[in-house]
């Protein structure tokens, strides 16, 4: 698939990884988000017609990535999704690649996903779907992996940079700037494989029937104020602001079950060796840690005090 080929015949789409700041759970039952695509995290998706543009569409997927026979059924349906959705036909062979983890909170399915509907678009329509029409696709092809999708990963695997996200709408892409944000640095540590996400939607939505609509409600208030908070954060180059908004966040996540053992452990870790806030990223039950330290070299602390408790690192600019 080298070379230059006609667009009628090829096509390419991406998506990036993602980081959630504020609102897991809580966005499936109307809180506002606040999610960061990464843009040093990407898969890409390679779409190829092998004949003819009518009869019924076939996907050949190329497995160059080492997908057990699960984890290759599960990435045909979601490009036959993503392919049906921009009105494909015919048979065509699908070749995906990615630096995004898998099973790590960071948005493999989401990034797939975009990719996909991006790639498909594409070569049906010569052109990329507009924003609302492209992740109203990806959000239904994410939904092969996770069941019920709040649209949110879509949403921030669409482009790097920071999106507010509520009840199925990106209700916009806060701009990050000034010299504190600059110096500032997002920390993600991995504190082992998290459970299936939707294991942990479920273990959040036994806690919310368990705690009653009242305080269920009250989480995600606090959640949606957190969200507005940490955005307006963003904008005023207030790091302790921003601090302060993630530390609500993940506090509003534990009353959900979602946070276990170590990474209660591994988080409490993180805020004695110098992290201004530390919560949970992604679904839970292990998985990401995401810390924020006021620099460069704060992180290299960070990551060598957490070395007996996490794994892969990456640190990543607050300002992209």
């Amino acid at each position: 698939m080298s070379g230059t080929v006609d667009a009628r015949l090829q096509s390419t789409g991406f998506g990036h990884g993602k980081m959630i700041l504020v609102g897991e759970h809580h966005v499936l039952v109307g809180a506002t988000a606040l999610a960061c695509g990464l843009g040093d995290l990407r898969t890409d998706v390679t779409l190829q017609r092998l004949g003819t543009t009518d009869g019924n569409l076939r996907i050949q997927l190329e497995n160059h990535a080492g997908l057990d026979d699960s984890a290759l059924t599960l990435a045909r349906r979601m490009l036959q999704v993503a392919c049906e959705g921009a009105g494909l036909r015919g048979e065509l062979r699908a070749l995906a690649q990615s630096t995004v983890p898998v099973g790590r909170g960071l948005g493999s399915s989401a990034a797939l996903s975009v990719a996909a509907v991006r790639a498909a678009w594409r070569l049906g329509h010569g052109t990329d779907p507009q924003e609302m029409q492209g992740l109203v696709l990806a959000r239904e092809v994410e939904g092969v992996a996770h069941g019920r999708s709040s649209g949110l990963d879509p949403a921030a695997a669409w482009s790097s940079g920071a999106v507010l996200f509520r009840e199925g709408q990106v209700h916009g892409r806060p701009e990050v700037h000034g010299a504190n944000l600059a110096r500032a640095r997002w920390v993600l540590l991995d504190s082992g494989p998290g459970a299936a996400t939707r294991r942990a939607i479920e273990v959040a939505n036994a806690a919310r029937t368990a705690m009653g609509p009242e305080k269920a409600q009250a989480l995600a208030d606090a959640t949606t104020r957190a969200a507005l908070d940490a955005a307006r954060a963003f904008s005023a180059d207030d790091v302790a602001a921003l601090a302060d908004a993630l530390r609500r966040a993940g506090d509003a996540l534990v009353p959900l079950g979602v946070v276990d053992d170590r990474m209660k452990h591994a988080l409490a870790v993180a805020r004695d060796h110098g992290a201004l806030a530390a919560k949970q990223t992604g679904a839970g039950l292990g998985g990401m840690l995401l810390a924020l330290v006021p620099n460069e070299t704060a992180a290299d602390e960070l990551c060598r005090a957490m070395q007996p408790w996490t794994t892969a690192r990456f640190v990543v600019p607050v300002v992209a």
